[in-house]
């Protein structure tokens, strides 16, 4: 079968993607069986992290019920790869099965990278930065614009913008994104901002606060403001020694404080017995 068009993509991968036992007249009698080892993931799959608890049950389905819904592969140089379905294809492996019921295509290797984004939005899937990641490598590698990609994936040009932008996010703050301890729209907000280093007191400042993002906005504009910037930074900054005094005294069992002055200070550590030095030395060593 010939590779779809740019059109027709979202609505055609969509008749394929719906949670239902009826498989769509255009591909009845196109589903085959093949070794599970002949299948491989695609590379360039937009989702990185998959849920191993959630994996665990849709195995524990997938051995009582079977596969209801067969995954979407093309030819690749050694055996296929799989353009829809990778989540169900590690589950059926997990399960124990030894093939696995496929529709395979015929795609070019930017159709296999459209259809494999298109669905994992229309699942939602993909956590923000997956999503930028992926749209990226379509304008990079395949000279799509902000323009061709909203029409595929069925967003606004803005919508694709906004989500880019989050690229531009200091490591420390995309691992946050990624671990959903900040949302695509707390990520925003600090992109306003415009020092790293404040991006990123900032961001622990909202996490420990478990601000929302209307309140982040609000601490955002606080630290735009000349006039109150050094109080806002100075506030972020604190918050930030109270976290690893945290951490420390977790790590360590007993109460650590942090005298630190502009950068510059002492480590205090509390110990009550010279039993309790030494295990506090023995955990400093290792």
């Amino acid at each position: 079968m010939s590779g779809l068009n740019n059109k027709g993509l979202g609505r055609g991968l969509g008749a394929l993607l719906t949670n239902t036992e009826i498989i769509n007249e255009e591909i009845k009698g196109s589903i085959v069986e093949l070794k599970i080892n002949d299948i491989a993931p695609n590379a360039d799959q937009p989702r990185k992290q998959f849920d191993q608890d959630k994996l665990q049950e849709l195995a524990a389905s997938i051995r009582e019920n079977g596969i209801i819904q067969p995954i979407i592969v093309c030819k690749a140089e050694k055996g296929y790869k799989i353009v829809a379905g990778e989540r169900r294809w590690r589950a059926s492996r997990m399960a124990g099965l030894s093939v696995i019921p496929a529709i395979v295509r015929d795609l070019t290797n930017l159709q296999v990278l459209q259809h494999a984004l298109i669905e994992n939005i229309q699942r939602q899937d993909l956590n923000p930065l997956e999503e930028a990641q992926a749209l990226e490598k379509l304008i990079t590698d395949h000279e799509m614009t902000q323009e061709s990609l909203a029409k595929v994936v069925g967003r606004s040009r803005p919508a694709i913008a906004n989500t880019l932008r989050l690229l531009n996010l200091p490591d420390s703050i995309r691992h946050h994104v990624m671990n959903e301890e900040l949302t695509a729209g707390h990520a925003r907000a600090l992109l306003a901002l415009p020092d790293e280093e404040i991006q990123v007191k900032a961001a622990n400042m909202i996490i420990s606060k478990s601000l929302n993002v209307r309140e982040t906005e609000k601490l955002v504009k606080k630290l735009q403001q000349p006039n109150r910037q050094t109080k806002a930074v100075d506030e972020v900054y604190q918050l930030s020694v109270k976290e690893v005094e945290r951490e420390l005294t977790s790590n360590l069992g007993t109460k650590v404080h942090l005298k630190d002055r502009n950068g510059k200070g002492s480590i205090v550590i509390d110990y009550f017995s010279n039993d309790d030095l030494n295990r506090i030395l023995t955990l400093l060593k290792s």
